[in-house]
C-alpha cells in the first residue's frame, strides 16, 4: 500500500500537539519550492519516496518555537534568509515528526534521512519527486510566531 497524503486537519491535528491548539493550516497552492528546506524520507529499501519542503518561514518559525527562542530572533533569520544550528536541530525534529502524516497501519514505514538547505541537494530531491503521485502544501500559522509554508511530494 502506499503512503498517507496528509490533508490540513491531520497536519493541525500533529502540530497542535507540539506547537499549541490555536495553530491554524489551510490548504495552500504548490507554487516554486526551488527556493525550500527540503526533508527527504526512504522507504524500508532505502528508495526516495517523499519530500516535504518548507520555505524559510516555516523552518524559521517552527524551530525557534520548538525551544522557546524570541519571535524577533526568528523574523530576523528570515530576514538574513538564513538559520542558526540550534534552529535546524529543532526543524529536523519538527520533520521527523511530520513523517507520521504519511504513515497509516498498512504504509511502509518511512524514516527521515536529511533536511537539505536550498540550492544543490535539495534541487537533486526536488527533481527526483517531480512525477510524484501527490502534491499537497499548507499554509501553517505557528501560535506566537508566523505563517509558513510546508508541502510534501509523496511517490
Amino acid at each position: 500500500m502506499s503512503q498517507v497524503i496528509p490533508d490540513s486537519q491531520a497536519v493541525a491535528d500533529l502540530l497542535a500537539m507540539i506547537f499549541g491548539e490555536d495553530i491554524d493550516v489551510s490548504e495552500a497552492s504548490a507554487g516554486d519550492i526551488s527556493d525550500h528546506h527540503v526533508a527527504t524520507f526512504l522507504n524500508p529499501e532505502d528508495q526516495l519516496v517523499a519530500i516535504s519542503a518548507c520555505d524559510i518561514d516555516f523552518v524559521a518559525y517552527s524551530g525557534a518555537a520548538l525551544s522557546m527562542i524570541p519571535k524577533g530572533v526568528a523574523s530576523d533569520m528570515i530576514k538574513e534568509g538564513q538559520v542558526n544550528d540550534m534552529v535546524k536541530a529543532n526543524f529536523y525534529e519538527v520533520m521527523n515528526i511530520c513523517s507520521k502524516l504519511m504513515l497509516s497501519d498498512n504504509s511502509p514505514h518511512l524514516r527521515l534521512v536529511d533536511v537539505l538547505e536550498p540550492g544543490g541537494p535539495s534541487k537533486e530531491a526536488i527533481s527526483a519527486l517531480e512525477g510524484a503521485s501527490a502534491q499537497v502544501f499548507f499554509d501553517v500559522d505557528v501560535p506566537r510566531y508566523g505563517k509558513g509554508r510546508l508541502g510534501f511530494s509523496i511517490q
